[in-house]
């Protein structure tokens, strides 16, 4: 039976803070989003709280920038946590990591109960930690890939879906390979909030592999491992606005 778009998922976008390029930047992610759910971007604060509040119930919200940090956003992330305690997915990554200042990490996160603070901001190739993601999971994620990211530390061992090791240096063209390796620290995390889940993915550059950790969280495994990277026409109108 086809999946109508009456009973495909309902992916949120809140992006108070929408950049241009950012269709472009997130294509990938995108089209293999739409190929299995309705995926609506909202771009006001009110328009958050009355959605997550009204209904219908999205299977995931992703927070795509820095937005909600700010204080007179604080009603939006206030909903997108209440959504998460009765339940939900919700995931931080996007521009987030590329624009947030480094001191409103900590408070950001912190009203959600969780620890997290600005750490390490850099490339170097990560490995799976295979222990947070569950034998089921762990191989439809990439075994390793490298990422330039901003990482929060104060991570539990069991929340860090990627962590750097012994062999993870400073990828860089200008810095030398010093070692990378930083115990508590992640990019890509995701923790247990009241009786739903909160990610953060701090890659700051799209990668392939960060598209397919986002699918897995905001998605289940049977969705992940049927979608294949893509391209799009990004001259297209690939999203349905909500202002």
């Amino acid at each position: 039976m086809a999946t109508t778009d009456s009973t495909k998922p309902l992916i949120l976008l809140v992006s108070l803070n929408l950049v241009s390029y950012f269709d472009d930047m997130y294509a990938s992610l995108l089209t293999q989003l739409l190929s299995k759910a309705t995926v609506k971007r909202i771009q006001k604060q009110d328009s958050v709280i009355r959605l997550l509040s009204e209904g219908p119930r999205p299977s995931a919200v992703l927070v795509t920038d820095e937005a909600l940090t700010r204080k007179e956003n604080s009603g939006a992330w206030e909903a997108v946590l209440q959504y998460v305690r009765r339940g939900g997915t919700s995931v931080v990554m996007g521009h987030y990591p590329s624009f947030v200042k480094p001191d409103d990490v900590k408070p950001f996160f912190g009203k959600a109960g969780l620890p997290w603070d600005s750490a390490s901001y850099l490339r170097t190739t990560l490995v799976l930690n295979r222990e947070a993601v569950g034998d089921s999971l762990a191989p439809r994620l990439p075994p390793r890939y490298s990422q330039k990211a901003l990482s929060v530390q104060n991570v539990a061992p069991a929340d860090a879906w990627y962590v750097t090791n012994e062999d993870s240096v400073v990828e860089s063209n200008v810095f030398a390979p010093t070692s990378a390796n930083v115990v508590g620290e992640s990019p890509v995390v995701l923790a247990r909030v009241g009786d739903g889940k909160l990610g953060y993915i701090g890659d700051v550059n799209a990668e392939e592999g960060s598209t397919t950790v986002v699918l897995a969280i905001c998605s289940n495994a049977e969705i992940l491992s049927n979608v294949t990277v893509v391209a799009i026409d990004t001259n297209s109108r690939i999203l349905e606005e909500r202002t």
